[in-house]
Order: C-alpha cells, then structure tokens, then sequence
C-alpha cells in the first residue's frame, strides 16, 4: 500500500511542478492545487501504510530510516545485486 501510494505520490510531486510552471507563467493555479491535494491524500495513505507494517512485523522491528528506504526502493524498482545469478 504503502509503495503504491508512494509512486502515486512521485505523480503528483511532477503536477505539482507543472503546476508551479503554469501558474509562473499567468495560468491560473487549479493544476497546483490538484497536485498538491493528491501529495497531501498520498502523504495519509503512505504514513497509514507504514505504521500498519511496522506494527505486523515481528520483533526485532526495523527502525525508522531502513524502513524508509525499503520502501523506497520497492517504489523505485532498485534490485539489490548479490553476485548470485537470478
């Protein structure tokens, strides 16, 4: 949920940016707005996400920053390479 939310969320981070070039450039800011309000219902989702799998893992929990960057790279698609052919 959680990843998803995130790649949704890296969508509307680029609407946002259009929308600041539209608005710079005289347009009116309904772009900006819609950007901003998916980022912000984006922002809810990821943090619901992430707390509900932090709390169903097992002992020792991962902490804060290596969650994240779990997370991350599942949205991204980074693939860790070991050496070991797939």
């Amino acid at each position: 949920m959680a990843v998803w939310a995130l790649r949704v969320g890296l969508l509307a981070i680029a609407t946002i940016v259009v929308g600041i070039i539209v608005l710079s450039s005289g347009g009116t800011p309904w772009v900006l707005a819609t950007g901003v309000i998916f980022w912000l219902a984006c922002a809810m989702v990821i943090g619901t996400g992430f707390i509900l799998t932090l709390h169903d893992l097992s002992e020792p929990r991962p902490g804060f920053w290596s969650m994240r960057w779990m997370i991350i790279h599942d949205a991204v698609g980074l693939r860790v390479r070991t050496g070991v052919p797939q």
